[in-house]
């Protein structure tokens, strides 16, 4: 008995003595601007990319502002400007436009990337490999969705029917409703294709994370993804099946 209670207290205080080294040896920085909602510029200059979620658009010098997009950068902005922040990495350290990649918490612990969607005012976009709290950022949206929060009660971002997407020819980060028909592969690219006028595009590097795709046909899915446009056709691109809803499938 004794030898048992020396090794549970031995391995009590290795556990509190790597929990000490992780907390001293996290990363904190100072925010210096808030520039949107889930972009900041921190004291050394580095501009920050908060992972996995995605705010409107604010006013700048080519784009008019979406809406949404002032509140989150205004609920950002009291929370953390001048204000110091733990700094946390996933596997991705830069984007393709140099911004360094983190997950933000604040000086109470909070994780404000899971805050900034449990109070709707973000959308999730997970960005394989980046992986690290998925579950916890999909509990967060799916909560703020369900209770019409920020964005999720706003009009101008309901779900679209596909007569209306090609319609309209809107663009950005759009909510379509489709059911996908057949399967098309091209060098990079899996595609659903939804009728003769779109198609939900994923990187081959990235099928892995997904079901099957046949599992999707005939079903009436929810796409949440960047539309663009070739002449009249809509491709939606998606990294994450979070980015998929799954209405009603026979």
């Amino acid at each position: 008995m004794t030898r048992t209670r020396t090794v549970l207290s031995a391995s009590r205080y290795i556990w509190l003595f790597l929990l000490f080294c992780s907390a001293a040896q996290a990363e904190w920085a100072r925010v210096a601007h808030v520039l949107d909602g889930d972009t900041v510029i921190l004291e050394d200059r580095r501009h920050v990319r908060l992972l996995a979620i995605n705010t409107p658009e604010v006013a700048g010098k080519k784009r008019a502002a979406e809406p949404g997009g002032e509140a989150a950068k205004r609920w950002l902005k009291q929370r953390i400007e001048g204000q110091r922040v733990r700094l946390e990495e996933d596997r991705e350290k830069r984007d393709k436009y140099g911004r360094w990649l983190y997950y933000l918490f604040d000086r109470d612990g909070d994780l404000l990337n899971e805050r900034l969607l449990a109070n709707g005012l973000a959308v999730l976009s997970i960005h394989p490999p980046n992986l690290k709290y998925q579950a916890r950022l999909q509990l967060a949206e799916g909560q703020a969705e369900a209770k019409e929060l920020g964005i999720w009660g706003m009009p101008d971002y309901r779900p679209l029917l596909l007569p209306q997407l090609l319609a309209e020819k809107r663009q950005g980060w759009q909510r379509v409703r489709l059911t996908p028909e057949a399967i098309k592969y091209s060098r990079k690219y899996a595609r659903l294709a939804a009728g003769s006028g779109v198609d939900v595009r994923i990187a081959k590097s990235n099928l892995r994370y997904f079901p099957d795709l046949d599992a999707y046909l005939g079903c009436e899915l929810e796409v949440r993804g960047w539309v663009s446009w070739q002449k009249d056709r809509a491709s939606i691109l998606i990294r994450h099946p979070s980015a998929v809803i799954t209405r009603d499938c026979h």
